[in-house]
């Protein structure tokens, strides 16, 4: 049986996992590397997990003020428009780049150079990305909307593009066109020097219309024999466009449209043996998937791609149209047999909102369908109720008291690895009904930042879920930021088979996110690693320690010494006084649960948990983190990871502002459950919550949560 590499089951979401959507022009280097494998070996090996996963998710902020949030750990490409933008965008997504071009500059695309638009490439320096003006004139004003110039000499200038010059562009476009905005200036970029082919390449001329009359657009031109050799794209002038490719076959496609509609028309299989001509009509555009919900709902997102994949499976890529608002989308059909060299699917993902109540809806459908070998002709989402899983998310935090809306993300990843994420900015707290359905093997994800100041590019409080797949018929509620925080152990599922305290060969694997809430289903992400520190020790010996999230693996030295692990969590609140966790486990190594095979570090076996407690919480803390003076019923959850231990010992203290630390009595009401009774006085500022337990495995846990509420 083959095994599996650790990095293959932490599987955070890079690379194949969520394809491209659209395409926006390019050229990939002739000598660009095929995308990466990893080759199976033995659990023992340093592991190739990517603690990125447990990390808040990278948004990169575009010149134009839109958000993109890249993918990680069961979350897919999501895109957040700037506030009042109208745009739709095209996405293109190859082994190292990321792009994202927004309707509302797309016919500058040119001017402004790609480079601009590259989200993976841009997360590499957040705070400022360097560009380079040229200006049409000496005689041309200095100053360039989203760039911040820092010097100029003649007809080209330097600067910077911020957080703050990108929402100046944002407001711009608000009330006026790119064209506009950008008179006098003849290009920006931030790219390095291109890499040049080195194999004979021929001219092929391009042309879009629609039979009489010349059609402004974006072609994409890209060899299915082996895509390494070209994937390059333009903007047609005049109806033309003119590329420079080697002799192979190609796929041909365009994009078109403004900002009420868009088309878009594939053609398959073209032949380039030399200098020649291709044309693409776009009368070709018949088709429009569409999708009707039991309930009345607007349509906010669509997105309508299309994969191919390469004759010699050395690269994939997919195009297509993401649209905004109801947006009509027409395409041209792709049959089923119309594909000689590599593969073709296709997918359609819709997300619909409450009609009438996009800012804020009480309930909201995700639906999307993947498609075989062919881009059909009839693509229509129409479930029953039947049909859909049913989550009500509450969504916890006071945007009274941080004075900055909830950035609330919802995703969608279809079988044939397709996904796309849209982003809504909301007051919280608020609440939402989801439906979610479509084809078979689809998986759904979300995550909720509670305060996010779209102005400076800052948040805080940042959770997500992984993958999960939709049961239709099913319905449950989630909690999200239900405080007070705390670091979670990874639960093994199969969209997520990562076992977060797994035992093999000598070594342990700990996947312990910080910063969490109290649904299972969820998990913190740590946006600054200073926040964090921990250490993973046995007999006086500590084995490892940082600070970040803590996913290690730790080789453990012969012997019957219990293991040892610490945790402290600093949480930033924005808004808030900051609260703090630490946690001490100490776990005999006899104190085992059970893991299957399939998630064990080399997805074979046999492994086990170590089974470390871990303490969740049900307290009557509001939204903004406040409790009510008076008595209050709680309830603590103590589980021991992956194991039926029995909690034997317990004790919970609470302490208010600088007095002594007090009893809180406490009734069990199940094997994990126990009720709390506290007891919250008046005008006492903030609480300090301590617990101290241990089980029949002799496993205890130490966990205190410094201002884990204020009393309001």
């Amino acid at each position: 049986m083959r095994r599996r590499p650790i990095s293959t089951a932490v599987r955070a979401a890079s690379g194949a996992a969520v394809a491209a959507l659209a395409a926006a022009g390019l050229t990939i280097p002739a000598d660009a590397a095929p995308p990466p494998t990893v080759a199976p070996r033995a659990a023992t090996a340093s592991p190739a997990v990517d603690a990125s996963a447990f990390s808040a998710a990278q948004r990169v902020r575009l010149i134009t003020g839109d958000v993109v949030t890249l993918p990680g750990a069961g979350r897919p490409l999501t895109v957040t428009r700037s506030p009042g933008s109208r745009s739709s965008f095209s996405v293109v997504r190859t082994t190292d780049h990321t792009y994202v071009v927004p309707s509302a500059v797309r016919p500058l695309v040119g001017r402004l150079d790609l480079s601009l638009f590259d989200a993976r490439t841009l997360a590499t320096k957040p705070a400022q990305t360097p560009v380079t003006v040229t200006y049409d004139s000496t005689s041309t004003p200095t100053a360039v909307p989203g760039v911040s110039i820092t010097k100029r000499s003649g007809r080209t200038a330097t600067g910077v593009v911020t957080a703050e010059s990108s929402a100046a562009l944002a407001k711009a476009l608000r009330t006026r066109s790119a064209a506009s905005v950008f008179r006098g200036v003849a290009g920006i970029t931030a790219a390095s020097p291109t890499v040049r082919p080195t194999f004979p390449m021929h001219t092929v001329k391009i042309r879009l219309g629609d039979g009489s009359t010349p059609v402004e657009g974006l072609v994409i031109l890209t060899n299915v024999d082996d895509m390494r050799k070209a994937f390059t794209a333009g903007f047609t002038v005049g109806g033309e466009a003119r590329l420079s490719v080697p002799a192979g076959h190609y796929q041909l496609a365009a994009l078109f449209g403004d900002e009420t509609s868009s088309g878009l028309v594939v053609q398959p299989e073209s032949l380039v043996t030399g200098p020649t001509t291709l044309r693409l009509d776009t009368r070709a555009a018949t088709a429009q998937a569409r999708t009707r919900t039991p309930q009345p709902t607007d349509t906010v997102f669509t997105a309508l791609d299309v994969n191919r994949l390469d004759a010699k499976g050395a690269g994939s890529f997919a195009l297509g149209v993401i649209s905004f608002d109801g947006q009509p989308v027409r395409y041209s059909p792709v049959p089923a047999g119309s594909v000689v060299h590599g593969s073709l699917d296709s997918a359609y993902t819709s997300i619909s909102t409450e009609r009438g109540h996009a800012a804020a809806p009480a309930y909201q459908y995700d639906l999307g369908a993947a498609f075989a070998d062919a881009l059909p002709a009839d693509i229509t989402l129409d479930p029953k109720p039947s049909e859909l899983m049913q989550v009500t998310h509450r969504y916890r935090g006071s945007t009274a008291r941080s004075g900055m809306d909830a950035l609330i993300e919802h995703g969608i990843t279809l079988p044939n690895g397709s996904g796309i994420g849209i982003g809504f900015f909301r007051p919280a707290p608020a609440r939402t009904t989801v439906w979610s359905g479509g084809s078979a093997g689809l998986t759904v994800s979300a995550s909720y930042t509670a305060a996010y100041d779209w102005e400076s590019n800052v948040g805080s409080e940042y959770l997500t879920s992984a993958e999960r797949p939709i049961v239709p018929g099913t319905s449950h509620s989630e909690v999200w930021n239900q405080r007070p925080s705390h670091p979670s152990i990874v639960r093994p599922s199969p969209t997520f088979p990562v076992c977060g305290a797994c035992l093999q060969d000598g070594y342990l694997f700990l996947g312990v996110p910080s910063f969490s809430d109290n649904d299972p289903a969820h998990w913190g992400l740590v946006d600054d690693p200073s926040r964090v520190r921990w250490s993973v020790s046995t007999a006086g010996r500590v084995l490892r320690e940082s600070d970040g999230p803590m996913v290690d693996l730790v080789e453990l030295p012969k012997g019957t010494a219990p293991v040892v692990i610490q945790h402290r969590e600093r949480m930033r609140r924005l808004g808030f006084a900051d609260s703090t966790t630490t946690t001490t486990w100490q776990v005999p190594r006899t104190a085992r649960g059970s893991v299957p095979g399939e998630y064990c570090l080399d997805g074979v076996g046999p492994c086990s948990a170590l089974a470390m407690l871990e303490p969740r919480y049900d307290l009557r803390i509001g939204d903004d983190g406040t409790v009510l003076p008076g008595r209050h019923t709680g309830t603590l959850t103590l589980t021991p990871y992956l194991s039926t231990a029995r909690v034997t010992s317990l004790a919970v203290d609470v302490r208010y502002g600088s007095g002594p630390w007090t009893t809180v009595p406490w009734t069990r009401t199940g094997p994990t459950t126990f009720a709390l009774d506290l007891r919250v006085p008046r005008s006492a500022g903030t609480a300090d919550l301590r617990v101290r337990a241990n089980d029949s495995a002799s496993s205890t846990v130490t966990q205190t949560i410094t201002r884990a509420w204020t009393v309001r």
